[in-house]
């Protein structure tokens, strides 16, 4: 099975992948090596307006026999994405599972897992500036103090702006 999403982060997409693994593996009964979650660098445009994180694109490539089981799984991802879109859409792709083989190595690990992966050492890191890796990500109100002065200001209008720009 394989699942493609569209509209949302990469990094979304990764840990969704953890979280439904086992309960899409448990739900449909398929081989645990036969799932695969897709992240694409890709955006969402309606009319010209960016939808990322606003619509959610989910394509799902399975074989026809799991068709029983389309309501259940959209109803999984539904609940896993509730605070990550508003509106889902889904797109079923039954394939016949003779038009899917797969060829492994014997020589090598099946996945790269947490175990098995390579691990970068610290001064291997490729950051020199000590500056940018100590900051961290202010996530409080910027304006704050400031929503006095900007009741204070004149509204803008055409005219104000066109004023503001040939002065």
């Amino acid at each position: 099975m394989l699942i493609e999403i569209f509209g949302l982060d990469p990094y979304v997409i990764a840990k969704l992948s953890k979280q439904l693994h086992h309960p899409l593996v448990k739900l449909t009964n398929i081989d645990d090596k036969t799932l695969f979650f897709s992240a694409h660098e890709t955006m969402l445009f309606h009319h010209g307006v960016d939808q990322n994180a606003w619509h959610t694109l989910i394509r799902i490539h399975l074989p026809t026999a799991l068709r029983p089981h389309q309501q259940a799984i959209m109803s999984l991802f539904q609940k896993m994405l509730q605070e990550q879109t508003v509106h889902l859409q889904f797109q079923f792709n039954y394939l016949d599972v003779t038009t899917t083989p797969t060829i492994f190595q014997a020589d090598y690990p099946l996945f790269v897992t947490e175990k098995n992966q390579v691990a970068i050492a610290p001064e291997a890191s490729i950051e020199t500036d000590e500056e940018d890796t100590q900051q961290e990500i202010y996530h409080g109100n910027v304006f704050a103090d400031k929503e006095a002065d900007l009741e204070k200001a004149p509204p803008l209008n055409k005219k104000t702006l066109k004023k503001k720009v040939t002065n």
